[in-house]
């Protein structure tokens, strides 16, 4: 996935490099369907995505993908996840075969860890930053399924959130919706998501001429060092456009095109930011 960076007054393109490959690229689509070990049941909006390259999907309302695979991927692993289950990981070159229609997931657990309540006054805290300046503008430059976007940021003290903050500049659409994920940092390029259950949001163009706001008390998340917090396009909503107001000078996005390829990080940060509450 890419940065589409706009400004006022000049259009910047992106420089792609495209490698040719020599002789013939053989690839097939595969369909199959993402269904629940236990109860035999479609498991909607799984990622999808042969890890660690820009090739991936994600399953529909009823647990269905569609996905094309070249040979070139055959010995990669391709990986399911989705929060709520078990993640599942097979070989391209075997998940292609005809007999395999059906990808079975398990639920998984999530064990609480011990509760401690301590009486004080919980302080606010700011993560990421507020961006209302309209010089420069930011977003999604494709529409692929499981395409992420989204702020890096450090919690110095462990505190829990208490609302997603958007500053968007520009949607073409009626309306829109996506998947919050909150991931954190293990390295540079790793992350792991801390959710236990998905967070989604929706908004229409009518709102965005002030900033939008969700509420994530009722998720009791609590977070603590280097996190990302992201938004994923999960769903199909036909062309066009979203864009963020940014800051060039104060930062980074991250991006990534599908939900199991590499991360990297482009100029400028969208107005992307949380609200919360220290807990100690």
């Amino acid at each position: 996935m890419a940065i589409n960076i706009l400004t006022k007054t000049i259009k910047s393109g992106l420089l792609f490099f495209v490698l040719f490959f020599p002789g013939v690229v053989f690839s097939q689509t595969k369909t199959g369907k993402v269904l629940s070990d236990e109860t035999n049941t479609g498991i909607a909006f799984v990622n999808i995505g042969v890890i660690g390259k820009d090739v991936g999907t994600v399953s529909d309302e009823s647990g269905n993908f569609t996905l094309n695979l070249d040979k070139i991927y055959d010995k990669d692993s391709i990986r399911f996840s989705i929060i709520g289950f078990k993640s599942r990981a097979y070989l391209v070159g075997y998940l292609k075969e005809d007999t395999i229609k059906n990808i079975y997931l398990s639920p998984r657990s999530y064990y609480l860890t011990e509760v401690k309540v301590f009486f004080h006054r919980p302080k606010r805290v700011l993560l990421g930053s507020q961006v209302t300046s309209n010089a420069l503008r930011s977003g999604f430059e494709d529409n692929e399924l499981g395409s992420e976007l989204g702020i890096f940021v450090e919690a110095r003290k462990q505190v829990r959130l208490k609302d997603i903050n958007l500053n968007v500049a520009v949607c073409t659409y009626d309306s829109v919706t996506y998947r919050i994920n909150i991931y954190q940092a293990k390295n540079d390029t790793s992350f792991e998501n801390i959710l236990t259950k998905p967070i989604y949001i929706s908004f229409t163009k009518d709102q965005i001429n002030k900033v939008i706001k969700f509420d994530l008390t009722e998720y009791s998340i609590e977070v603590e060092g280097e996190i990302l917090i992201t938004l994923e396009l999960y769903k199909d909503m036909g062309k066009g456009r979203l864009l963020f107001h940014t800051q060039f000078f104060t930062g980074y996005t991250y991006h990534r095109k599908t939900s199991q390829g590499r991360w990297t990080k482009a100029p400028g940060l969208v107005g992307m930011y949380l609200h919360c509450l220290t807990t100690k």
